[in-house]
């Protein structure tokens, strides 16, 4: 199973100024795609934070996506703190600056050309119709942070991160979670599914969605079917149908 991270980059995201809609929205995506995402880390525009999470974070996974930190700005130091992170330099694409020339046109300024200064070894992916390409190093993937722009980007290139997608059941429980800990663990343990548990305290008609998923229908169901075999009738509100290899979950509902 493929692994990813995904690394928000800027102040304004731990002032609080900006709420991050990034992580979740490309969250969702690679779950969809079949991709494990690890980690979620937040830095300031600092280099030698940014740097250190480049470090932990890229070897830790196949995927590395950056937010945040590519334009013409002061702030905008994305592209050359991945370039110190690895000790190359920074070199002008010839074709990127002419793109952005021919953007601005007599609007242009220097500090625009700054976004045409990619690390030395960067890979430019374009795909669709997409008038800017994604900056690539290694296994990083670099990203704007604007949401809009973000998930333009992301979905030209979505189809190289396929592998396979996710089947989740839920079952919903009038039950406690110490109850049925053990149940839970020993279907995890057993049944090479992944198995969530999340509790309610409002007036939802149940006080714990247990999740089971896994890349395996077969699994999953197998799984499901187990454990409504250790509860009471008394403690099962609802259980999701079966899942089919033909009909995965794609997109599964919050808790």
């Amino acid at each position: 199973m493929p692994t990813a991270a995904i690394l928000l980059i800027g102040n304004e995201l731990l002032s609080g100024k900006i709420r991050d809609e990034n992580a979740s929205w490309l969250a969702g995506r690679l779950r969809s795609l079949g991709v494990s995402l690890r980690h979620i880390c937040v830095v300031p525009d600092e280099p030698p934070a940014i740097i250190e999470a480049l470090h932990r974070l890229h070897p830790a996974v196949d995927h590395l996506f950056t937010s945040g930190g590519v334009g013409p700005t002061h702030d905008d130091i994305t592209l050359p703190t991945v370039a110190a992170a690895f000790g190359v330099g920074v070199q002008r694409d010839a074709e990127l600056a002419g793109i952005i020339a021919a953007h601005f046109g007599e609007r242009l300024r220097p500090e625009h050309l700054r976004m045409a200064d990619v690390p030395e070894g960067s890979v430019l992916l374009w795909a669709g119709a997409m008038r800017w390409p994604v900056y690539t190093f290694r296994n990083i993937y670099i990203l704007p942070g604007v949401p809009q722009i973000f998930r333009a980007k992301f979905d030209g290139i979505a189809d190289r991160f396929a592998s396979g997608a996710f089947y989740l059941r839920s079952l919903y429980l009038d039950a406690d979670e110490g109850a049925i800990a053990a149940h839970l663990a020993y279907a995890q343990a057993n049944f090479a599914v992944m198995v969530g548990s999340y509790p309610r305290i409002d007036d939802a008609g149940y006080r714990v969605r247990v999740t089971v998923e896994a890349k395996a229908s077969a699994a999953v169901n197998t799984a499901v079917t187990w454990l409504c075999q250790q509860l009471t009738p008394a403690q099962i509100v609802r259980v999701d149908d079966p899942v089919t290899a033909a009909a995965p979950d794609a997109e599964p509902t919050a808790p």
